[in-house]
């Protein structure tokens, strides 16, 4: 019985240190990853939330959007086109100021108690310490190739959908030039040469 006790509490325990080391793996390998893109792409989001149109999109377009909100901002140039471009002007977006960050202060935070914590042998030193490297690193490269705001609260990125304001624009400027044809169209037989007007 008394082994048997052993077996379960031991069971027991190596299924908590299991859990914990699956959620220390997740969090060590995902953290850098995450500072980096919601550094990146906030900015991006905020603009786009407040459209209609990116919200009408379907999932795969949602994707483009992502896809064009990496490569156009690392890169200047966006793989779909006909989405939105966060860099119009062709150029990667640079912001060294954007090095300072929440996401890099997280990470000093996360250090600090790390130092502190393998002195006063805190729980999970070590693995905060390690997730405040990775905090850094993916906050700063993320922001320096975000866009650089301004007090007035204006994103550089304002050029929503311009596939979607372009098309419009394009019918609305159809609209009004064949409405004016129309009204200055005269059928041949309405005009009426004996009084001079239009209309018979």
């Amino acid at each position: 019985m008394a082994r048997k006790r052993r077996r379960r509490s031991s069971k027991k325990k190596n299924g908590s240190k299991s859990i914990k080391s699956m959620l220390r793996q997740v969090v060590n390998k995902g953290v850098a990853p995450l500072a980096f893109w919601q550094q990146l792409s906030s900015k991006d989001y905020e603009v786009l939330n407040a459209d209609g149109n990116y919200a009408a999109l379907d999932y795969l377009g949602k994707l483009k959007v992502a896809a064009n909100i990496l490569t156009g901002s690392l890169t200047g140039r966006v793989a779909f086109p006909d989405q939105y471009n966060p860099s119009p002007s062709g150029q990667p977006r640079i912001n060294p100021a954007g090095v300072v960050n929440k996401w890099v202060g997280i990470g000093i935070l996360a250090k600090l108690y790390g130092k502190i914590g393998k002195s006063m042998k805190l729980p999970e030193a070590a693995t905060i310490d390690r997730v405040g490297n990775k905090a850094i690193f993916g906050g700063a490269i993320g922001g320096f190739f975000d866009p650089p705001g301004n007090p007035g609260g204006y994103v550089s990125t304002a050029n929503v959908m311009p596939n979607v304001i372009a098309q419009n624009r394009a019918t609305t400027q159809r609209s009004i030039s064949q409405f004016q044809r129309n009204r200055s169209f005269v059928p041949l037989d309405s005009f009426d040469s004996s009084t001079g007007s239009a209309f018979r």
